[in-house]
């Protein structure tokens, strides 16, 4: 059973990353200049993680057996 997926990972480190992005804006001007671009890495982030959660959650639900062989 998974607990993690890409879709997650990939979420946490554009959430991460967005997150570096923001506090690097409040301290230098040059950085606020992104502000915007920043958001929109955070929601893709957000995104990412909610995509994450849906796919385990449906993969879930899916049993895998293996198959009978005659021996």
């Amino acid at each position: 059973m998974e607990r993690i997926n890409g879709e997650t990972i990939t979420g946490i480190a554009l959430i991460f990353l967005a997150t570096l992005f923001i506090i690097a804006g409040s301290v230098n001007s040059v950085w606020a200049l992104l502000f915007w671009a920043d958001v929109l890495i955070l929601v893709i982030g957000i995104a990412f993680v909610i995509l994450g959660l849906w796919s385990l959650r449906r993969h879930r639900g899916h049993t895998h057996s293996e198959p009978k062989s005659k021996a």
